[in-house]
């Protein structure tokens, strides 16, 4: 019979293990992330393992790219914890930026950069099918010409999400479409945050009119426990609306995840909290897809990645707001 596992408790012991050894310039909220990208792996990883590959990584990267930033840490957990190897991932990486170059897109930048990774962990670690190159191209020139205001290189590991998919790009960008729509008329503010939850919930094998319901329903039980539901959370509701749990249990069971990590020493922020929470709770799913065989755990490790790589960005992003305030620039 197996062990229960308590999620909370193994994300906690990898950030305290990580944290104990991590260098002094290294950013806990880095820490914290990389610990939740390791998922259940980070049993088995240990501080010197980490390290080795988020070096290789800086080592690798050419001069103006994200990887030299803390970015690495989240990126070199998200290799490990596929168990595939960061220097033929990283040179998959380089590959696939070589190819957005030729389609005409974007291939500098935070955006560009884990879009290709996402591309390189889904081939893991062969080729990129060029196909799936086109694909990425075709989705982001579509999202482009529809939400020119909207749509930025930012917007390039959501395309990679999709590419991977099936379906037709005409179809998947008209689900995209029709998802956006359907939330703006439940009410949620549009934006850059309520179009990234459009392209999350395109990919629910349930269907994308089913997610938006459960992207309303998931909301108010959050403002019923008294949570308020800022554009800045959208994207972890949208974590809660592609699980298999009924609403009010979901939102439970959430926010009981976000006051245990608050429990712990040093004290992340309620928000910080709330999103390490609906991390957690979507690796335990993803877990328990696994075990089960459920068909929708493609959707769920995708959903995954996409997430772990918008918490690298926003890194990356804070990581340069910290350089320039420091050097008055």
């Amino acid at each position: 019979m197996p062990t229960t596992i308590d999620p909370v408790a193994l994300y906690l012991d990898t950030f305290d293990r990580l944290r104990a050894r991590k260098r002094w310039s290294t950013d806990s909220d880095t820490i914290r992330f990389v610990a939740l990208a390791l998922g259940a792996a980070g049993a088995d990883v240990d501080y010197d393992r980490l390290e080795q590959a988020a070096a290789g990584l800086r080592k690798r990267a050419r001069w103006t790219s994200p990887l030299r930033s803390e970015i690495r840490y989240v990126v070199a957990a998200m290799i490990i914890r596929r168990g595939l190897d960061p220097a033929i991932v990283h040179s998959r990486v380089f590959e696939a930026r070589d190819a957005f170059r030729a389609h005409r897109l974007p291939s500098r930048g935070a955006g560009p950069t884990l879009a290709a990774l996402l591309l390189a962990l889904r081939s893991e670690g062969r080729p990129v099918p060029p196909r799936q190159i086109e694909r990425l191209a075709g989705i982001y020139g579509r999202w482009r010409a529809d939400h020119f205001w909207l749509t930025n290189a930012d917007d390039m590991p959501a395309a990679a999400l999709h590419a991977g998919r099936d379906a037709a790009v005409e179809v998947l960008t008209a689900d995209v479409e029709r998802a956006y729509d359907g939330l703006r008329a439940a009410g949620f503010s549009r934006g850059n945050p309520l179009q990234l939850v459009s392209h999350l919930l395109a990919v629910d094998p349930r269907g994308v009119d089913t997610a938006v319901r459960r992207f309303s329903r998931v909301a108010e039980r959050m403002r019923e426990a008294g949570e308020r539901v800022r554009p800045g959370r959208y994207d972890e509701i949208a974590v809660l609306a592609l699980t298999e749990e009924t609403p009010a249990h979901l939102v439970r069971r959430v926010l009981g995840y976000r006051d245990r990590v608050r429990e712990a020493k040093p004290r992340p922020s309620k928000e910080l909290a709330f999103s390490l929470a609906a991390g957690i709770a979507l690796a335990e799913d993803c877990a328990r897809a696994g075990r089960a065989g459920a068909g929708d755990l493609v959707a769920l490790q995708a959903i995954r990645d996409i997430l772990d790589a918008q918490q690298a960005v926003a890194i990356a992003v804070i990581g340069a707001s910290g350089a320039a305030v420091s050097t008055g620039s």
